[in-house]
């Protein structure tokens, strides 16, 4: 029998932990149809030495979706969308993939290339993370994205190196998400109002904020500067079963833009 005060302490532990969230998503995915978890806690290690894990990997069809489970206790992730250059409904996404080279070879190769996914959303390359109400407490989103884009990249590697010989390999995308509880939503405004003498919108401004469900977070993320633009897929936890079962290619749609990934 547990004395109450290890109780009260492991308690604690367990409620700090991001790890029962992992949990509850990977049981989640498991009862959605056509979605397998291939790998959990996928072991891959940072240029630099450090080791790291990918949370979880699923397989839908031929597509790979990396996932990444971020728990928060009070966090808005806020993606921008400027007027003139907002981007909504957007189903371009930039992503890794694997494909077999149709020579002699059949060797198997990593690319980038622009891809056309359903479900639509909005586009955002700018995002603050609220961290307290008053909305002054704030952090970034580029390190946790970036972080799931070299965990899906190191994926591919593996997969690279496992099915080498693979005859008949179909193309398979490698789809970096971060599934998080944190509330998601788009801020449209006009940048002509943003004051330059103090960086901010007047206060008689509109500002208009929306809530989402998913948003594509796309920039050249240092994790991989020589292939550009890299699309995070950022979903909220509750909306994860309708995410990945509309998560699928727009028909006859060809990769565009592709570039050979090292």
């Amino acid at each position: 029998m547990i004395d109450p005060e290890t109780t009260s302490t492991a308690f604690n532990a367990f409620l700090a932990s991001g790890f029962p969230f992992q949990t509850a998503i990977a049981h989640t995915i498991r009862g959605i149809q056509d979605c397998n978890i291939v790998e959990q806690e996928f072991p891959w290690r940072e240029d630099s030495g450090v080791d790291r894990f990918l949370d979880l990997v699923v397989r839908k069809f031929n597509n790979i979706i990396a996932i990444e489970c971020k728990k928060t206790h009070k966090d808005i992730l806020l993606f921008l969308q400027p007027k003139g250059i907002r981007s909504e409904n957007v189903t371009g996404s930039r992503l890794l993939h694997l494909t077999q080279i149709e020579d002699s070879s059949m060797r198997l190769e990593l690319y980038c290339a622009d891809w056309q996914f359903h479900p639509a959303s909005a586009e955002s390359v700018f995002c603050t993370v609220s961290t307290s109400a008053s909305g002054k407490d704030q952090r970034l989103l580029e390190k946790d994205a970036q972080l799931i884009v070299r965990g899906a990249d190191a994926y591919g590697r593996h997969l690279k190196k496992e099915r080498q010989h693979t005859l008949g390999y179909a193309s398979r995308p490698i789809i970096p998400v971060i599934v998080t509880n944190a509330k998601l939503c788009t801020a449209s405004y006009d940048p002509k109002e943003i004051s330059l003498e103090t960086g901010q919108l007047p206060a008689t401004s509109q500002c208009q904020f929306s809530s989402v469900e998913w948003v594509r977070f796309r920039k050249a993320f240092t994790a991989t500067p020589e292939v550009g633009d890299r699309t995070v897929f950022v979903v909220a936890a509750s909306s994860m079963v309708r995410f990945l079962e509309a998560l699928q290619r727009v028909p006859y749609c060809e990769p565009e833009s592709m570039v050979h990934f090292v």
